[in-house]
């Protein structure tokens, strides 16, 4: 006998697979079968009522229950594991998703059933609240991973629905955005972005967080722009009154800190056509203006009220500035402050505040934002004794101011301001060439010699646009007389743009 004959001869044949089979069995196997497969509720004998896993609150009990529980609440662990089940839906299999929803749906109906003190809903809402959906469709509607978090019922009369509100999470979520606000950029951006288009409750709790730890995050790198944000975007009034209120006794300390005057800049665009808040504004600061000017940070707050407030309320500055004169025209914002205030104001309100800068001219004149305010003088200042001295010391020292930066700004607003015999003595001057020097070396004419400079050249231009044709054949005569004068200007490509605007201007 081979090893396949014995096999077969252990196996049971037909005949005796059918003898094995009897009838009670038949019937077991059945009944075993639907035990197993058939989950329809099933009647209980005693009470002649379901009892299966979807047997939820009676209805006779419906109302009480909902009276006890206002708000239902998932636990964190519970919120977590449906993040989870979010994110690795597409690898877990259908049969692991059924049972973490058939566990997350009987842990919500424990929930449900407990008998935790909660506030009671409104009485009259509540005895005329018809509930929609069933108590099995509010469950499932619980479990699904659109609600997560605690959940607030809410009845309508015209159209009764059940929905549910932002859970308490999101608070948690922006207290700790808070928290950790301290030197974070991508934290303050966040809140930003809460501020300017959450919700105004979400509003109201960072403006109660920030109110907390006031003065300080306004004077954090990345802190400030969050409250900034308030003033700027906020569409709530009473949070930027309760703000500004918070802020009210530190004006001075945030206008002398880096971060803390940009708040204070903010503040002071807000307060615009708000009386009220301007007067509060200035009462905390006039005290110490002449602090403010002195500091680098406060000359910020200073300049930005110059520009927004009406100028009547700002004259008790004129004075102030001008004792602290010698030390505001060296320094960068204290000229725009001077350059501002000449610029605003009568003539008569700063006419010794003037004086003080033609007297200063020479330092003025060669500063990034100096030479701006000597430059107002001569085009807006009335014809006067001053003016006139400022115009003469730029031509006395023109060439040293034409080939400074700054400086040459200064010289062309003075050339606008001379008159044809004026120009015709400038134009000597650019002419002229010492025939001393002549005999041991060639030297350019100062005409030669500024239009072929880097900035003194936007002089030259400038002349040559102001002066009359008659002026620039005469130039344009020199310069063919003399061809080592008309070579030396060519050689630079300052000079080549000089010789084509003229050679332009005589033809026109």
């Amino acid at each position: 006998m081979n090893y396949q004959q014995a096999i077969q001869s252990c196996s049971p044949t037909k005949q005796k697979q059918e003898e094995i089979s009897s009838p009670i069995t038949i019937s077991l196997q059945s009944e075993f079968e639907q035990l197993t497969l058939d989950t329809s509720p099933k009647l209980d004998p005693l009470t002649n009522q379901h009892s299966g896993i979807l047997d939820f609150i009676d209805e006779i009990d419906q109302d009480e229950k909902f009276k006890k529980h206002q708000r239902l609440s998932l636990q964190k662990d519970l919120i977590r594991r449906n993040n989870k089940n979010k994110t690795n839906e597409g690898q877990s299999s259908p049969h692991s998703n059924q049972s973490l929803n058939d566990q997350k749906f009987k842990y919500i109906k424990e929930l449900w059933l407990q008998e935790s003190p909660i506030q009671e809903m409104n009485k009259q809402v509540l005895s005329q609240r018809v509930i929609s959906i069933n108590e099995e469709q509010y469950f499932k509607d619980l479990q699904s991973d659109n609600v997560i978090g605690m959940g607030v019922y809410h009845s309508n009369e015209a159209s009764p629905q059940m929905y549910f509100e932002p859970d308490i999470e999101a608070d948690i979520y922006i207290s700790s955005l808070i928290d950790s606000l301290w030197g974070n950029q991508i934290i303050s951006r966040k809140l930003q972005k809460l501020i300017e288009s959450g919700t105004p409750e979400q509003q109201l709790l960072i403006v109660q967080k920030l109110e907390r730890i006031s003065p300080q995050i306004e004077k954090d790198v990345f802190g400030n722009y969050v409250v900034q944000k308030i003033f700027d975007s906020c569409g709530d009034i009473k949070l930027k009154t309760r703000m500004f209120n918070k802020l009210k006794t530190h004006f001075y300390d945030l206008s002398k800190n880096p971060f803390g005057c940009r708040v204070m800049q903010k503040l002071i665009e807000y307060s615009q056509g708000k009386e009220d808040i301007q007067n509060s504004i200035l009462s905390q600061l006039v005290q110490n203006m002449r602090s403010l000017i002195y500091d680098s940070n406060g000359n910020y707050v200073i300049f930005k009220m110059l520009e927004s407030y009406d100028k009547s309320k700002m004259e008790f500055l004129i004075p102030i500035v001008e004792e602290s004169f010698h030390y505001m025209a060296q320094q960068i914002y204290g000229c725009k402050i001077i350059h501002k205030i000449i610029q605003q104001y009568a003539p008569n309100y700063i006419a010794n505040l003037v004086k003080q800068s033609i007297a200063n001219y020479s330092v003025l004149s060669q500063t990034e934002f100096g030479n701006y305010i000597l430059q107002h003088i001569l085009q807006f200042w009335i014809v006067s004794p001053e003016k006139t001295r400022l115009i003469q010391l730029v031509i006395q020292q023109f060439y040293q101011l034409s080939i400074n930066k700054y400086a040459s700004n200064t010289v062309e607003r003075a050339l606008e301001t001379l008159s044809k015999p004026e120009l015709i003595t400038v134009l000597n001057w650019l002419l002229f060439r010492n025939q001393a020097q002549q005999q041991f070396t060639y030297v350019a004419s100062n005409f030669v010699q500024l239009a072929n400079h880097q900035f003194a050249n936007y002089v030259i231009k400038k002349f040559l646009i102001l002066i009359d044709q008659q002026m620039q054949q005469s130039i344009l005569n020199f310069l063919i007389k003399n061809q080592q004068e008309y070579q030396a200007l060519k050689s630079t490509l300052h000079g080549q743009r000089i010789c084509s605007l003229l050679e332009k201007q005589v033809k026109c």
